[in-house]
């Protein structure tokens, strides 16, 4: 294997650790007789050999029942190698250098410029072009498949996350102890973090509770709601071919002075700067904080934490904040890594149509619910159309373990759980109407040399910037002036760049 890097000693031991995984999978395989791989009568299985990552201390183990299920199903033998998510980009980037590849590799860093280099360059099968053939695979979400492309192509089948999954996550027994009603608009919403702070909301007689928590990575949550809330672009704004950043837009700066409304009000947490994610969770867990810009499908974990310490606490999503242009939802990347076919491995286009054929294929209703829920009499039973499981918890997972990496479905046609409780299934309801109200990054897709190679230097002057203006270090002029200083650090050959990249792709 050819080293790629010159930390020959990670080199190794990454190459160790992929052969050791691959080795311990072939060994359990032979244990088994191989039982999984036996050919239909008159037909021989598909053989694929599929690289993915797992995130537990041991990989799973892909010749159990429900993985020689998933094989008999589709007709396939399939050799997984898994590599411990901590490995897996660095083994990527090895793979394609050795030109060492499987005949499906999982690409969870597909922006990465290395990869981006070799899929330019031809190591792997442009697909676009074929979806059309598939009944399954042509029905995928366009908005997700766009945000895949490079240079305005498709290369690969992305394992779908929703796009708008944004949510506002509240205390809804405190509203009602205030006698308040849920909040419609930004100045409502102020209103109730202002009440939730002042006003004994727990009714317990003390001056003891924030409206809200928020935390150092303030580009996760906090920005995108409240630049959504007041109208401004998601990251950037595409007008007639030319680029825009979001934080250039007087709809940014509105957001921006409303956060700060709200931490000179201290409606907020005054030390947001230095706390992380888990204390502002625990927080909401403790009963200190009434609400959390977070992700819709968090809000039922959120209230299992809760009510741990507080049994009868009430927690609710919130509807939509309409701001000056309506109710807005962040549209997020909508993928979890894709799935690439290299050409050295996949040597014919037949033999790519048949694993295009295998991924149609996972998106059929049998093969959806066995990816999520194993099999029916073995992993679960059905009670009335819903999933009732057969086994704790830990055994349920440890049976099912990798196969959810292969998912490349949206849960549309996954057999409902039994039980699950309101809130849940109101973020999943949430989550979908968000789509037709979602704000997308036109940035998606396309290319910047200058934002690859400066992007962290010119993140810094704006984050910095934000950080000062809503903490009160920084006025109207001095943020203006970081904008300037952005655009002149290479901003503005990020926007032509982008513009550029626009205009090739839709040469094409």
């Amino acid at each position: 294997m050819k080293s790629i890097t010159s930390n020959k000693r990670t080199i190794s031991l990454i190459c160790v650790l992929s052969t050791v995984v691959t080795m311990a999978a072939g060994c359990a395989n032979q244990e088994k007789g191989n039982a999984a791989t036996t050919p239909a009568a008159g037909s021989d299985p598909l053989k694929l050999s599929i690289m993915a990552t797992y995130y537990t201390p041991q990989p799973p183990n892909a010749q159990n029942e429900a993985w020689k299920k998933l094989q008999e199903l589709t007709g396939t033998s399939i050799d997984m190698t898994w590599v411990p998510r901590s490995a897996f980009d660095d083994k990527v980037s090895v793979s394609i250098a050795s030109n060492d590849l499987p005949k499906v590799m999982l690409a969870l860093k597909y922006n990465a410029a290395p990869l981006v280099n070799a899929i330019k360059s031809g190591v792997f099968w442009e697909i676009g072009p074929y979806l059309k053939d598939y009944k399954n695979l042509n029905a995928m979400n366009p908005i997700q498949f766009n945000n895949t492309k490079i240079d305005g192509k498709i290369y690969g089948l992305y394992r779908p996350r929703p796009i708008s999954r944004h949510g506002i996550i509240f205390r809804k027994d405190w509203l009602d102890n205030l006698g308040l009603k849920e909040p419609k608009t930004p100045e409502e919403l102020y209103t109730v973090l202002k009440a939730f702070t002042h006003d004994d909301p727990d009714r317990n007689g003390k001056n003891d509770t924030l409206g809200m928590a928020e935390y150092k990575d303030i580009e996760s949550y906090l920005m995108p709601h409240m630049a959504a809330i007041f109208g401004a672009p998601n990251k950037w704004n595409e007008d007639k071919g030319a680029f825009t950043a979001e934080f250039m837009t007087k709809e940014y700066l509105d957001a921006l002075k409303f956060i700060k409304r709200l931490y000179d009000e201290k409606l907020m947490n005054q030390d947001f700067v230095v706390t992380e994610e888990l204390q502002r969770s625990t927080m909401f867990y403790q009963g200190k904080t009434g609400i959390v810009l977070g992700n819709a499908d968090g809000a039922g974990s959120m209230q299992n934490e809760l009510r741990k310490n507080l049994p009868d606490a009430k927690v609710e999503l919130m509807g939509g904040i309409a701001g000056p242009k309506g109710e807005r939802n962040m549209a997020q990347q909508g993928y979890t890594g894709v799935y690439l076919f290299p050409k050295s491995s996949v040597k014919t286009e037949a033999e790519l149509k048949k694993i295009l054929s295998f991924f149609d294929k996972l998106l059929e209703p049998d093969a959806v619910n066995l990816l999520a829920w194993g099999m029916e009499g073995k992993q679960y039973k059905l009670v009335d159309g819903q999933v009732e499981k057969l086994l704790d918890n830990e055994k349920f997972t440890s049976d099912l373990l990798g196969l959810d990496e292969l998912r490349i479905d949206d849960k549309a046609k996954e057999l409902p759980l039994k039980g699950e409780d309101a809130i849940t299934k109101k973020a999943k309801k949430a989550m979908q109407d968000n789509e037709k109200k979602a704000v997308l990054n036109p940035s998606l897709g396309l290319e910047s040399e200058t934002l690859v190679q400066k992007g962290t230097e010119l993140n810094k002057i704006i984050n910095d910037a934000k950080i000062k203006f809503i903490t009160g270090k920084l006025d109207e002029a001095g943020w203006n002036k970081a904008v300037e200083d952005w655009i002149k650090a290479g901003g503005d050959k990020v926007m032509t760049e982008l513009a550029e990249s626009l205009k090739k792709s839709q040469t094409k």
